[in-house]
């Protein structure tokens, strides 16, 4: 064995390392310059960076714009509803025909073009959601606030991803390839159905009782209903699901109440706290074999541990991540049960 070699770690050549330190440096740039910005989430600024870099330069560039496409979308569709003020339950009827029409369009696009159709669903649950629990809305003042907040947190880390890592992601030299889809006769009324159910029932769960916890259980399990309809094939998704999340929960945690203990008595430290966390997530992204577990831990780690904000107190963010993985744990059972049977069928 060469000696530069001798410590390399199984699936970590010099490549992979390489990935894993742009995807560093552009989280923790979009969660510096949020922070700076004062905006209510810096955390969601990091978010785009986990999910909008692609193997490809084209595919990288346009998950980039169709992410701030579908996130306008979204929130000028929300504040809209919100602005003609309709009874509640028409809201949360509206709510729920966007999203569930959101999902079975997404599916039909069948592509990563279908990225800006899922954004707008997700901006629009983030903005409408929390309005109808009646909570502070997630660190802004008014639901117009929590829309500029997201709209410009999108911005920001589809800058600060696509800035560290374009010049060195390669072209893809082919055409994109629609993937298999699950070609039931019905396949987008049942996405449509699902997820307008979920959100049914989130919403009204939401409205009729104001918890952060019911809350984040509600808001999970729509996002990961829509995020497994969406796609042509769920199943490498629904593998992956629970242990993701449960990682990225159960780090979430631990993150929020060392912060807290180091906010308090080291603040200098926060920083190299919170990128040790970051440069964690980033390896367990990159690695061939837990990539897709990296994604969604990185993503509920930083749901969980709100990042730069510290809004919730520790009992708080223990229920919220709980009340996470079991809207997780709801939306994979639901998924099996319904859509996946579909593709069992197929197979036989």
């Amino acid at each position: 064995m060469p000696i530069g070699h001798k410590w390399q770690l199984p699936g970590f050549d010099s490549a992979v390392l390489f990935l894993a330190l742009q995807l560093f440096i552009a989280s923790g740039l979009a969660l510096g310059f949020a922070k700076q910005l004062d905006l209510a989430n810096p955390f969601w600024a990091a978010m785009p960076v986990w999910v909008v870099h692609q193997p490809f330069r084209e595919d990288l560039l346009t998950r980039a714009a169709l992410r701030i496409v579908g996130t306008l979308v979204g929130a000028v569709v929300s504040l809209c509803l919100i602005v003609l003020h309709p009874p509640q339950l028409v809201l949360i009827v509206c709510l729920s025909a966007f999203i569930g029409g959101c999902a079975a369009l997404a599916f039909t696009i069948g592509t990563s073009r279908s990225y800006g159709t899922f954004m707008a669903a997700i901006t629009m649950l983030v903005v409408v959601l929390p309005f109808l629990s009646g909570l502070p809305h997630q660190g802004a003042a008014t639901p117009v606030a929590l829309a500029v907040d997201r709209i410009l947190c999108t911005i920001l880390g589809v800058i600060c991803v696509a800035a560290v890592t374009v010049l060195f992601t390669p072209a893809r030299g082919s055409d994109l390839v629609r993937p298999p889809h699950g070609r039931t006769k019905w396949a987008g009324a049942k996405r449509f159905l699902l997820c307008g159910g979920a959100t049914l029932f989130a919403a009204i769960s939401t409205a009729s009782i104001a918890s952060f916890p019911v809350l984040a259980f509600g808001m999970t399990l729509v996002v990961y209903a829509l995020i497994m309809s969406s796609a042509p094939d769920p199943r490498p998704i629904h593998r992956s699901l629970l242990p993701g999340v449960a990682i990225g929960v159960a780090s979430g945690i631990a993150y929020h109440a060392t912060s807290n203990f180091v906010l308090v008595h080291h603040p200098v430290l926060l920083v190299a706290l919170t990128a040790a966390f970051l440069a964690a997530g980033a390896l367990l992204r990159v690695h061939r074999k837990t990539q897709p577990v990296g994604l969604d831990a990185n993503m509920c780690f930083l749901l969980v541990a709100e990042v730069g904000t510290w809004r919730h107190g520790s009992s708080d963010v223990m229920a919220g991540g709980l009340a996470m993985l079991a809207a997780a744990s709801l939306a994979w059972l639901l998924i099996r049960q319904t859509i996946l049977r579909d593709f069992t069928r197929e197979s036989a």
